[in-house]
């Protein structure tokens, strides 16, 4: 949603029950029948929705009927594990464990039904003969974790070893490889390395971009089936494609690289993802700001963060994204990436600068930005927010309203809240369930949309009505950012009004998280369009401000999934890694200071896209999440006295490392909307 979190994060968010209910219990000696796991199914489910057992039908999608997400299917079917004896020696409830695969396996799962046969069929029947079953594990509020201190990091090209193509022959012969054309000739110089090293070489040269979403298209550079590893042995790289093309074992993809290119996301998406499933050995990804970060429009914006995430969830594929100087000269350029193909271990970003340089793009301890001066703001000044009046955005308005008493505008997709509460006594998702139960709703889907539409008005409420006590002035308007000319209209609005806009906050995101295997290309670009789209919109408004002053600033809040890669949120990573891209890219030409921030994961209680469940899931793997207070105050001291193009905020972790990529995972990169 476009209203500061995700969909169930936050307050009113599923709390689950506090303890399993033991009335289910199957005996973990014997294979359990069908009827006996569906009982202990629709107990769990029960007790972290609280929905009866008869609206639990078995063939409701878990997912669009029961807005039980991905992160909440982990943890029901780590403690189904547990209850049943699914997993020798147990997952836990988030599938952590030498067998956490299975329990991924299952949570792919979205029906009832399905979970209840894949168990049966799957059951090891003696695994733990002789113990008890387990409890439900992580049904309760989040472990205790020590409030972390707020850690920011610069992010900055730091030299990794260099790329060594001296095994090439060995790495390259009879290799299948597509290269996308990129019309500076380093297309045709790669394509003379490969073969010179035994390689085979096909030249996609289509008119626009040859992976774009088109089925036969796609199909035919990845092929249907399984990848190379299991190919035909008539075929060196296995069987061919729709109309005898080849499957190719590798893919280069030049396309950013070409003349005047549109940005190639999030259109290739659906082909990207079809050559990865596909089984190739390679991917890729070619991008060209290495010279002039500058430019703009920036063709490849997300190709970094997308393929961060690619990486991570197929580690049997060399996934590299690799920026360099389209005006090199092509053949050194085409040795480079000859180079990163022989190459299988290192970061799967890397760029090459002007000296030549092999670097990776990374966070390193920056400091904390100094306050120096007043914030540039005061009680006259107007602050834009995107994301509504909720989550973090709403943290972040109140913060400004606070510290400075300016003009609060706020823009988001919840429809603002009419008339009283109908259900003022049912604070929490579960207990609204129950009560539009009772008040006879019986759809699964229409009770969900009813409690999730209840919880964000009432946050919408309550974020204005403090706003109003410490604002000079509030006003929500209610507008989508990936209507251009919606945003424009609320900028002209309040440049009407108050003669001034001095600062843009955007803070609107969207998660639908699913492994890249799942992902459905209109989801991907839905989620890169509320944050890039969002971000061009709010850009070209800004820069339109005729005799009125210019914006002080644009504030771009991002994740850091899209830093570190995150498994399940290929969208939301390249979306957010693209804000980096666009940050650099305006920094020298908009008349204030535009920058962003990464956010590390919020605490469930700030709103965030954090849910109750990613949070128990957070605790145990010992993740560190952001104190909504001091998330808001390091916001501000960035504001006065940073000067950094792209920062990264999060706890520390531990004893205060620099995070990995596993602190955005789980779903948890995008704690802001």
């Amino acid at each position: 949603v476009q209203d500061g979190r995700g969909d169930g994060g936050g307050p009113g968010a599923d709390g689950g029950s506090s303890t399993a209910s033991a009335a289910a219990v199957v005996d973990t000696t014997v294979a359990p029948g069908a009827d006996e796991v569906m009982e202990v199914v629709l107990d769990i489910v029960h007790g972290r929705t609280g929905y009866p057992h008869d609206m639990l039908e078995p063939d409701l999608d878990l997912e669009a009927d029961l807005s039980i997400d991905s992160i909440k299917r982990v943890e029901i079917v780590g403690a189904l594990a547990d209850r049943v004896g699914l997993l020798p020696g147990g997952a836990g409830a988030d599938g952590d464990s030498a067998d956490g695969s299975a329990v991924e396996e299952l949570a792919r799962i979205k029906t009832l039904r399905g979970i209840v046969d894949w168990i049966v069929a799957h059951h090891p029947a003696a695994a733990r003969a002789g113990t008890a079953p387990a409890p439900a594990a992580g049904a309760g509020p989040a472990a205790h974790m020590p409030v972390p201190r707020l850690q920011r990091l610069r992010v900055e090209d730091v030299p990794v070893g260099e790329a060594d193509a001296r095994n090439a022959d060995e790495v390259l012969r009879g290799r299948r490889f597509g290269i996308v054309e990129d019309g500076h000739g380093i297309g045709l110089a790669l394509g003379e390395l490969l073969r010179s090293h035994g390689a085979e070489v096909t030249p996609l040269t289509e008119p626009g971009h040859p992976l774009t979403d088109e089925p036969a298209a796609a199909e035919s550079h990845a092929g249907p089936g399984a990848g190379p590893a299991t190919a035909e042995p008539d075929t060196p790289a296995g069987p061919a494609g729709p109309a005898g093309e080849p499957r190719f074992d590798g893919v280069v993809d030049l396309g950013a690289l070409r003349h005047a290119a549109e940005p190639v996301l999030p259109e290739v998406f659906g082909g990207l993802r079809r050559v990865l499933t596909g089984g190739v050995r390679w991917l890729v990804l070619v991008t060209g700001t290495a010279a002039d970060p500058g430019a703009d429009p920036v063709p490849g914006a997300g190709i970094h963060g997308f393929a961060r995430t690619a990486a991570l969830e197929y580690p049997g594929t060399v996934v590299r994204a690799v920026d360099v100087d389209p005006k090199d000269h092509p053949e050194r350029v085409a040795a480079r990436l000859l180079a990163e193909l022989c190459t299988p271990d290192g970061p799967a970003s890397v760029t090459y600068g002007p000296d030549g340089a092999r670097c990776a793009r990374q966070a390193v301890p920056g400091g904390t930005a100094p306050l120096r001066g007043e914030l540039p703001l005061d009680r006259d000044a107007v602050v834009l927010l995107t994301g509504g009046a909720r989550g973090i955005t709403a943290r972040t308005a109140l913060a400004l309203a606070r510290a400075t008493g300016c003009h609060v505008e706020l823009l988001g997709r919840t429809a603002p809240p009419t008339g009283e509460d109908p259900f003022p006594h049912a604070q929490d998702r579960v207990a609204l369930r129950a009560a539009l139960i009772a008040h006879g709703l019986r759809a699964p889907a229409e009770i969900e949309a009813a409690a999730s539409r209840i919880l964000a008005g009432r946050e919408v409420r309550a974020t204005l009505d403090a706003l109003a006590r410490d604002a000079a002035s509030v006003r929500y308007h209610r507008a989508d950012v990936t209507d251009e000319a919606a945003v424009r209209a609320v900028l002209a609005d309040v440049r009407a009004r108050h003669g001034r806009l001095d600062g843009i906050v955007h803070g609107a995101g969207l998660l639908r998280d699913a492994l890249l295997r799942d992902k459905e290309p209109a989801s991907f670009a839905e989620v890169f369009a509320t944050k890039v789209g969002g971000a061009r919109h709010l850009a070209a408004a800004a820069a339109e401000h005729g005799t009125t002053p210019a914006p002080r600033f644009l504030a771009l809040f991002g994740s850091v999934a899209g830093v570190y890669g995150n498994r399940g949120q290929c969208d939301y990573a390249a979306a957010n890694d693209a804000l980096d891209t666009l940050a650099r890219a305006w920094a020298g030409g908009f008349p204030g200071r535009v920058f962003s921030v990464d956010w590390g994961p919020w605490a469930a209680e700030a709103g965030g896209m954090v849910t109750p469940e990613l949070e128990r899931a957070y605790a145990r793997r010992g993740i560190a999440l952001i104190d909504p207070d001091a998330g808001t105050s390091a916001f501000l001291a960035e504001l006065a006295g940073g000067t950094d193009v792209q920062v990264v905020l999060m706890a520390e972790q531990g004893e205060g490392d620099a995070p990995d990529a596993a602190a955005g995972s789980a779903g948890g990169g995008g704690h802001h909307g």
